[in-house]
C-alpha cells in the first residue's frame, strides 16, 4: 500500500529538530519584528531552510526563523517579557540589545538590535566562517520486496561541521516502471549529532516473470554547501517466487522476513524471519517520519528460524516500519498498531 507524507508532520519534524536542546520560545503579546534581505552565511546568501534563532541578554530564546527565501528573513518576532507573569521570564525587555545565531552559529548583526516593543528593525545578519561536513556512519544494505511494495532505504548521516547542517536526498532506479519517493522535508542534524536520512522507492511493476535485480543509486547532500556529500547504491531485489504468499519476503540467498503477527496489533506483536546462514542481526523499527525508535541487537545467530516481539505500548497509533539487519542484506515490512 502506498502512503503519503503529511506536511504538517514534517513542518513539525522541521521544527523539533531545529530546536533541539533549546528552551521553548514562549510567545507573548510583546514583540519586535526583525528582518533582512542581505544576510550571508559562509559569504553566500543564507540557504533556504537555515534556522535564525534569537535570544535576549540573559540567554533567553525568544525568537526563531525557518529562512524561505536565500538572503532573507522575516518578519522574525522577538517576544519580550510579560510582566503579568511573575517569576516568568519570556524574554527580552526595553532596551536589551539582541544576539543572532545562524544555524546554531553566533551572527555578526548589523542595524539597531535595541528591543522595543512593536517595532520593526532591519538587522542583517552575517556568519563568515563555519565548517560544513558530513559522514555516512550507516550505509542502506540491499533489500527486497514484491509487486506493489514499497521499500524505504535509511541512510545515517553524522554532522562534522561545526554549525546546525540540514540534508536533502536524490535517488533513482534503472528499472523504469519503479518510482523513488523523495521526501518533502530537510533532514535537520546538529553537530556531532547523527541522523537518518531516508528515501523510498515503490515497485510499481516490472516486465520480468522472474526474479530481477533493480540497480538505486543515491545521493545525499548539505543543502549549505551541495559539495559536501554522500554517495552510494544499493540493490533492491523484485521476489517473485514468493509472490503466491503475501506474508513473506525471500531474498534468493534465502533469507526471509515474515508479516508480523497479529497485525494490526495491540500493543505487542511477533516478528519471524529466517537465517540462511550464521549472522550477526539487529531489528530496527521506524515511524512514517523516518525516526528509528527501536535499534536493538539481537547479537550473531546460527542459521534457522527466529522470532522476535515487539511492544508498542509507549508509541501511538499508526503505521511502522519494521527491519531486519544481517551481514549481507535487509528486509523491511510494514506493520499496523491500532489502540
Amino acid at each position: 500500500m502506498k502512503y503519503l507524507l503529511a506536511k504538517t508532520f514534517l513542518v513539525g519534524l522541521i521544527l523539533l529538530a531545529a530546536t533541539a536542546a533549546q528552551a521553548q520560545i514562549v510567545g507573548t503579546p510583546f514583540f519586535n519584528d526583525f528582518y533582512s534581505s542581505n544576510t550571508t552565511y559562509n559569504g553566500n546568501p543564507v540557504p533556504v531552510g537555515s534556522v535564525i534563532d534569537a535570544y535576549d541578554p540573559d540567554g533567553i530564546h525568544c525568537g526563531q526563523f525557518i529562512v524561505h527565501t536565500a538572503g532573507s528573513y522575516g518578519f522574525l518576532p522577538v517576544y519580550g517579557d510579560d510582566s503579568g507573569t511573575p517569576g516568568v521570564d519570556e524574554g527580552a525587555e526595553a532596551g536589551d540589545l539582541i544576539s543572532f545565531k545562524i544555524n546554531g552559529r553566533d551572527a555578526v548583526a548589523t542595524g539597531d538590535v535595541s528591543w522595543t516593543n512593536q517595532a520593526q528593525d532591519e538587522v542583517d545578519l552575517d556568519v563568515a566562517s563555519a565548517v560544513i561536513a558530513l559522514t555516512a556512519v550507516d550505509m542502506p544494505l540491499d533489500a527486497a520486496g514484491r509487486f506493489a511494495d514499497t521499500v524505504r532505504f535509511q541512510i545515517g548521516i553524522r554532522n562534522d561541521g561545526d554549525g546546525l547542517d540540514f540534508y536533502g536526498v536524490t535517488a533513482s532506479t534503472d528499472m523504469s516502471l519503479w518510482n523513488t519517493i523523495i521526501p518533502d522535508s530537510n533532514f535537520y542534524n546538529g553537530v556531532g549529532e547523527t541522523t537518518w536520512v531516508y528515501f523510498d522507492v515503490d515497485m510499481d511493476w516490472a516486465d520480468t516473470p522472474d526474479d530481477s535485480v533493480g540497480l538505486v543509486s543515491f545521493e545525499v547532500f548539505s543543502k549549505i554547501d551541495t559539495t559536501q556529500r554522500v554517495v552510494g547504491t544499493v540493490n533492491l531485489i523484485l521476489s517473485v517466487t514468493d509472490v503466491n504468499d503475501g506474508n513473506q519476503t525471500i531474498l534468493p540467498n534465502g533469507f526471509a522476513l515474515f508479516q508480523n503477527y497479529p497485525n494490526p496489533f495491540n500493543p505487542t506483536t511477533t516478528i519471524a524471519f529466517s537465517l540462511p546462514s550464521k549472522s550477526e542481526v539487529r531489528l530496527e523499527v521506524f515511524n512514517t517520519l523516518g525516526q528509528r525508535i527501536e535499534n536493538r541487537n539481537l547479537g550473531v545467530l546460527a542459521a534457522g528460524d527466529y522470532t522476535e516481539e515487539f511492544n508498542a505500548e509507549r508509541l501511538s497509533s499508526g503505521v511502522y516500519f519494521y527491519r531486519v539487519v544481517t551481514e549481507n542484506a535487509a528486509v523491511g515490512r510494514k506493520m499496523l498498531l491500532l489502540k
